[in-house]
């Protein structure tokens, strides 16, 4: 499994954006070009551009 910023698949995490929790948690699945793709707590897969948020991974 690849790594990448530290960050594996699988890897549970929280997505912010302007300091503000979106959708709660989720699940990382991959970096494609500049979004991030993961999955929320609801199972939907989301495509999020990473020129607006953070991302903070859950240990």
């Amino acid at each position: 499994m690849a790594t990448l910023n530290g960050l594996t698949e699988g890897d549970k995490i929280r997505v912010f954006s302007a300091g503000r929790e979106i959708d709660g948690q989720g699940v990382f699945l991959r970096f494609q070009g500049n979004f991030l793709v993961w999955v929320d707590n609801h199972a939907n897969i989301n495509v999020t551009s990473l020129d607006t948020i953070s991302i903070s991974k859950i240990c």
